[in-house]
């Protein structure tokens, strides 16, 4: 936990006091610097989802004034929650008893749409030419169902119903990821103009694990 500084409040407990407390309550502005500090500082796919969080935090006054099309927002909203399902994977994890650690052996996709829409959101970004692995080898009869299939309908049963491999979840999530990240770092850019200088330098250093107010 941060120390008080100066016998006051540490910054948890001011930014904690300044929500609970109306006349000091957290500002529009903070909350966006704090989501814009966190994509700044994240990973790919949490720095998709905080990217598109803020900008979910804008009224339309705000998108226009950020230059933020009516389309760059459908998209971005179709883009996070591919993000978040990405990041809600169910990943088999067994111990390796010889090297007691825990191992990935397969991933299993919670795709938010049926089979005959895959196209629909896979098609700009997934692409064909990969290879799908299992961790189970299908059954004949399974096998004789996936070749019936056009290929993202294919994707879409075999990363949702059958055991993938982690290397071709993570052959997806880089794909996703290599189409996204062009796309939210547009936004990102222009949603940073509508914050202060000093918003979003005060959220940095707060995710960092600074102070408000120091360098």
């Amino acid at each position: 936990m941060m120390e008080p500084e100066h016998g006051g409040l540490g910054e948890i407990e001011k930014l904690g006091a300044r929500a609970i407390r109306p006349e000091r309550r957290v500002s529009d502005e903070d909350l966006i610097a704090s989501e814009l500090a966190s994509a700044v500082l994240s990973e790919p796919l949490n720095k998709i989802r905080h990217t598109v969080e803020a900008l979910m935090l804008l009224d339309e006054g705000e998108r226009e004034q950020a230059g933020i099309t009516e389309e760059e927002a459908k998209e971005a909203e179709k883009l996070y929650v591919l993000a978040r399902t990405l990041q809600d994977t169910h990943i088999n994890r067994e111990m390796d008893f010889q090297s007691r650690i825990m191992v990935d052996h397969y991933a299993v996709i919670p795709w938010p749409f049926p089979r005959e829409a895959a196209g629909e959101w896979m098609g700009d970004w997934l692409g064909e030419g990969f290879s799908i692995h299992y961790y189970r080898k299908p059954s004949d009869e399974t096998k004789e169902k996936l070749g019936k299939l056009s290929w993202f309908d294919r994707v879409h049963y075999s990363t949702s119903c059958l055991d993938v491999s982690m290397d071709t979840y993570k052959g997806i999530v880089i794909r996703f990821t290599n189409y996204a990240m062009p796309r939210v770092a547009r936004l990102l850019k222009k949603i940073i103009h509508l914050v202060s200088p000093d918003s979003y330098k005060q959220a940095l250093q707060l995710m960092r694990g600074g102070r408000r107010g120091k360098a």
